[in-house]
């Protein structure tokens, strides 16, 4: 798998980054849907900041 190429199952930073301007255009206020991009950047960097602490957080996998 390429480096740039995403894990099965999991989205691409581009998927990410399209999906957080989504959410900033479609949810926003309205003085905000006027400049989406840094709501946009903030969802952004929330979601980064959020799957670390998920992927740190992994459940063990041991067998009993």
């Amino acid at each position: 798998m390429a480096k740039f190429e995403p894990a099965e199952n999991e989205l691409s930073d581009i998927e990410i980054r399209l999906e957080c301007l989504r959410l900033a255009t479609e949810f926003a206020p309205e003085y905000q849907r006027k400049e989406p991009l840094p709501v946009a950047d903030q969802y952004y960097d929330w979601v980064l900041k959020v799957s670390k602490k998920i992927t740190r957080k992994e459940p063990s996998k041991k067998k009993v």
